[in-house]
């Protein structure tokens, strides 16, 4: 039984490296969000992403680590600061980097947008980089689960109340992410489960959605 399923994952593989190649090569670009708590597997399925189909990455922890200053501008004494990734000068590092790139073939963004106002935000910058609409995948995962992976992975910035914060921030600012982006096509992606049953659901997800541009 167990071998039947490898011959099977690996048949549906195949299929999809070959409709993968065929995208590539019509050159059709395309706008792939991630988004979902911390914890939930972004980076991971957006470096699969970035590999699969030979287009940039653009990730919101990266971005941070690499600015502390542009973050500190916005800091102000005796005000305790809030998670980085809801900071001003996400907005402009994000549309800095877009600048810099070269995106005729599209596009990963990883762990961006993070709020309504980002969200609006990269609304108005989408038609200015000549993308389309976005193909937005929203990791889902229990905030349990999410407690239990972020304690494992022992990360300094990974304790108890920055967590809760964070979980807290994100159901009130992504909940609704489909009131965001009308026109975009929103899948919900259950990543309660091993990491390459979700990145082959999504990428046979965005090879679908390719075929019909």
């Amino acid at each position: 039984m167990k071998l039947l399923r490898t011959m099977a994952c690996g048949f549906v593989f195949t299929l999809l490296a070959g409709a993968a190649a065929q995208l590539e090569s019509a050159g059709k670009p395309f706008l792939i969000v991630l988004i979902g708590p911390t914890g939930s597997g972004k980076t991971t399925h957006a470096e699969f992403l970035k590999k699969r189909f030979g287009v940039p990455m653009v990730s919101v922890d990266e971005l941070i680590q690499a600015n502390p200053a542009a973050l500190a501008k916005y800091r102000r004494p005796g005000i305790t600061p809030g998670p980085p990734e809801l900071n001003p000068a996400i907005d402009a590092l994000v549309a800095d980097k877009l600048a810099s790139l070269d995106l005729t073939k599209g596009l990963v963004l990883d762990g961006y947008p993070a709020s309504k106002d980002q969200a609006d935000h990269f609304a108005a910058l989408i038609p200015k980089l000549n993308l389309p609409a976005p193909i937005v995948f929203q990791l889902d995962v229990p905030d349990d689960v999410i407690r239990q992976r972020l304690k494992e992975r022992k990360r300094a910035d990974d304790q108890p109340e920055l967590i809760e914060e964070r979980l807290k921030n994100y159901h009130r600012e992504m909940d609704d992410i489909g009131a965001y982006f009308p026109d975009a096509k929103l899948f919900r992606i259950d990543t309660d489960r091993p990491t390459a049953e979700v990145s082959s659901a999504i990428e046979a997800i965005v090879v679908d959605e390719l075929k019909k541009q």
